[in-house]
């Protein structure tokens, strides 16, 4: 995939029939009519797995992130992009990335999600809006430059770096030194769960949370100044 430059070990490459969302959906009227009306097709492209890409699983409580999917949908039309997104992130059971294609412009969308007792539960849903598919953001969420610690830190990456793309593209005048600042602490935080999941002495713990904290403390600074 070019946006993402996956490993080709990881690509899937399948069309997946619009009816059988539908079905799987138990869709009514109004959403079937949705993606008749604006949905062209939909690609399986991609699945990262811990096999074809030696990143650790995470599965812990009501959070499973042990593969994450990339599926394409190319579109007849804008306007209800938010409505497929989110009705596609609701029937998969797993992280899963959306690229929405018209016309030579794109849209990617993540979501925050609780998977439990085979109900999913959004929390969150971030779309980047309409971007040319030639955007130089884009290079921001090619593989290397995702977080590797583990499935979950991976996919969370990718929603943080949505997050800056939507923000660089809300306001101009955002600083680049703010950005990567942005992309520092990121690496930092997940470094230090990391290191706390790892540890086993009480009073290290105690410290690497606290450090922790404190980095995400500056971290939700500097983004709001920008929401």
């Amino acid at each position: 995939m070019m946006i993402f430059n996956l490993p080709k070990e990881c690509r899937v490459d399948k069309n997946i029939p619009k009816e059988s969302i539908y079905r799987n959906a138990e869709a009514d009227e109004k959403f079937k009519r949705i993606f008749i009306d604006n949905v062209d097709k939909i690609r399986y492209e991609y699945a990262l797995t811990y096999k074809n890409s030696n990143i650790e699983r995470y599965i812990k409580d009501n959070e499973r992130y042990d593969e994450i999917h990339f599926i394409r949908m190319v579109l007849k039309a804008k306007g209800k992009e938010k409505i497929i997104s989110k009705l596609l992130h609701q029937l998969i059971p797993k992280g899963t990335i959306l690229i929405l294609e018209f016309e030579g412009e794109i849209l990617i969308s993540g979501v925050l999600k609780k998977i439990g007792n085979n109900r999913i539960t959004v929390e969150e849903i971030y779309n980047t809006g309409w971007l040319n598919n030639e955007n130089e953001k884009l290079k921001d969420l090619d593989y290397p430059n995702l977080n590797s610690t583990n499935m979950k830190s991976f996919y969370e990456s990718i929603i943080e770096k949505i997050r800056i793309i939507n923000l660089s593209k809300d306001s101009e005048n955002i600083e680049k030194k703010n950005i990567d600042m942005l992309e520092t602490l990121n690496k930092e935080i997940e470094e230090l769960k990391f290191l706390r999941k790892k540890e086993t002495q009480i009073n290290r713990i105690v410290e690497i949370q606290n450090k922790l904290m404190k980095k995400i403390k500056e971290r939700n600074e500097i983004l709001g100044k920008y929401l």
